[in-house]
């Protein structure tokens, strides 16, 4: 067999190639160049090749057409919108004028659509001020940049069981402090009731910081009324970690949602995912709910460490909101005179509380 052709600096050629294209797409993109390109880069490592597009054309009218639209989902170019007559079209979004804008649409979003001089293609313009928002970290490269969820909602709805997969603290936390920093009520969906002995005290710990906890059997059919009645009239963000039943439970909530149901992993007990992208579902009784993707983390954006320390659910009294260590700085690890450790030890906080508290710290900057 013949030797393969390799050089040692042929890695860092390839990083420099890589480095280079980079740098030249978000050139194009500030210049608005990578709007009319007819082909579409693909920023990777393995420098793959390019895939082909339709090419959009130049923008050159002042929209005098305009419109209000209701964002329905969010494609790679394109958004799927409801005008206000209720016809829903696609309507592109161009890299300059989100670069320009520093936000992306998002489920949700109230966006102004432009129409073409030729009333062939549609562009949303401009968005809405949000009334509220629901964020997750951006990618790997871009840890730092919040991506918005989901927007205009009402409150939170996240689903969950306590056993397959195993009720996850660290994911539920994040959702109850995302809902209590935005003013947004928090509503706890604990499925496969069905297949419940008995719920262990520290689930009833959690459930006591919440504003509603509901149990629902998407198999039996067990609480779905009354989580149609606490949705009726509401935008409610629906999330849930994979495998616990979230899509079972919207298609019975929204008849013809036909949303795929994935099982649960025998190797790890973890979820499979089937909701890949956030969508808007009209509910039959009045109200929406925006599906999101089963992501095993959620952001705390505008959160810092020492305000993680000071508001965490349970860590206080929840009706006086009293910050009583002994230190304003205080982390709860083990700094003497801390409330948080007196009270673990007295048993009034659980450990898997305290676990996930100290998950979500070590994965915020410090």
């Amino acid at each position: 067999m013949g030797e393969k052709n390799y050089t040692p600096d042929a890695p860092k050629a390839k990083r420099r190639q890589w480095r280079k294209k980079r740098g030249d797409a978000m050139q194009q993109m500030q210049s608005g160049v990578l709007d009319h390109l007819p082909l579409k880069e693909r920023w990777s490592r393995e420098c793959k090749p390019e895939a082909k597009r339709k090419k959009i054309k130049p923008l050159t009218e002042n929209f005098e057409q305009k419109e209000r639209a209701l964002v329905l989902s969010v494609h790679r170019r394109s958004c799927k919108v409801r005008l206000q007559n209720g016809e829903e079209l696609k309507a592109f979004y161009l890299a300059k004028s989100v670069d320009e804008a520093k936000e992306f649409p998002a489920v949700g979003d109230f966006a102004i659509v432009g129409k073409s001089e030729a009333g062939s293609e549609n562009f949303i313009i401009g968005l809405e001020p949000r009334k509220s928002v629901l964020t997750r970290p951006g990618p790997r490269t871009r840890e730092s940049q919040a991506l918005v969820q989901a927007a205009n909602i009402d409150q939170v709805a996240i689903v969950m069981s306590l056993e397959s997969p195993p009720f996850n603290f660290g994911f539920a936390d994040r959702f109850l402090l995302a809902a209590n920093f935005n003013g947004l009520p928090f509503i706890l969906i604990l499925n496969k009731c069905d297949l419940m002995k008995k719920i262990p005290a520290e689930i009833q710990e959690f459930i006591e910081l919440t504003d509603n906890t509901i149990l629902t059997s998407a198999e039996c059919g067990t609480g779905i009324k009354e989580l149609k009645k606490k949705l009726r009239n509401k935008i409610s963000v629906f999330s849930g970690q994979s495998g616990v039943g979230k899509s079972s439970l919207i298609n019975l909530l929204v008849p013809g949602a036909l949303l795929n149901v994935g099982e649960v992993r025998k190797k790890d007990g973890k979820g499979r995912h089937t909701t890949v992208a956030s969508a808007y579902l009209d509910l039959p009784q009045g109200g929406a709910v925006i599906d999101t993707p089963g992501i095993r983390a959620l952001g705390i954006m505008d959160l810092t460490v020492d305000e993680l320390a000071r508001c965490f659910p349970g860590f206080f009294d929840e009706n006086n909101n009293v910050f009583d260590c002994k230190f304003k700085d205080c982390k709860h690890q083990s700094e003497p005179g801390c409330a948080v450790l007196k009270r673990m030890g007295e048993g009034l906080i659980s450990e898997a509380r305290y676990r996930s508290y100290l998950r979500i710290m070590g994965g915020m900057e410090i």
